[in-house]
């Protein structure tokens, strides 16, 4: 038992170090860093261009990077996870590594894995260039980073896992691209929307009352991944929305390899 655990390990350590390899080599790792060298540029260079710079404190240098991380792990998920498993069927490179002795269950666990470790490095790379930035600009770091990077993993987590599942769906690259960057950045918020303004009392009226408590939809990925900016200026239960943002990606992770094992070339 030992032993047949090691050897699909060891395949799927095969199939991530591939998969890895094809995404450095490929076009959308250019695309990804040129979006996160562009971000970083436009957030640091144009307050200086515009007018006095960035701000000294270090809890608002902090918030004005972090508000982007949501757009930038949305992206990797698009660029990378969405693309990971219906690109073999679509290259029919599916077709050769069936026919050799490896576990289906090797081969997404590689492909995934591979992604999976893609976008953490990113989210922490970023995190770590705000870090240095905003110690050189304010000679600090907020301590609540911490935090809303914990927070940014999860929801790398979650939404690759959403995005994985698109892929084991579609048939086509370009058709899970688009679908997932469509999902993750307009269904599911949309959807939490309804449900908070469903759930609101009809006897509460939002425009003569501002200061409403809205129903909170707190289940939603879109909602509990507010936590990684809310984190740095209010109290987030950091336990739950990191719980939420796991178990949509685990779901939806679990789904995705039933999928790819019944699914044939």
């Amino acid at each position: 038992m030992k032993e047949g655990v090691a050897d699909d390990l060891r395949q799927s350590y095969v199939v991530m170090k591939n998969e890895m390899t094809k995404f450095f080599r490929g076009k959308r790792m250019l695309l990804f860093l040129g979006l996160v060298v562009t971000v970083l540029l436009l957030i640091t260079v144009l307050p200086y261009a515009l007018g006095d710079g960035l701000s000294k404190d270090p809890k608002e240098i902090i918030q004005t990077y972090i508000s982007f991380v949501y757009l930038l792990v949305l992206l990797a998920a698009t660029l990378f996870a969405s693309v990971t498993i219906v690109s073999e069927y679509e290259e029919r490179t599916a077709l050769i590594l069936f026919t050799r002795p490896i576990k289906k269950s090797s081969i997404f666990l590689g492909k995934f894995s591979a992604s999976l470790i893609i976008g953490i490095a990113f989210v922490g790379l970023y995190y770590l260039l705000v870090a240095l930035i905003s110690l050189i600009v304010a000679g600090g770091v907020d301590s609540e980073m911490a935090k809303s990077l914990l927070l940014a993993v999860m929801y790398v987590i979650g939404t690759f896992g959403v995005a994985i599942l698109i892929s084991s769906i579609m048939k086509k690259a370009s058709t899970s691209t688009i679908i997932t960057f469509v999902i993750l950045l307009m269904i599911l918020p949309i959807i939490s929307a309804v449900i908070i303004v469903s759930l609101t009392p009809e006897s509460i009226d939002v425009f003569t009352n501002p200061d409403v408590v809205f129903y909170d939809a707190w289940w939603m990925l879109d909602q509990a991944s507010n936590a990684i900016y809310g984190v740095l200026s209010t109290t987030v239960n950091v336990a739950r929305e990191s719980l939420v943002m796991v178990a949509w990606g685990l779901a939806s992770t679990a789904v995705a390899f039933i999928l790819f094992k019944r699914k044939e070339f």
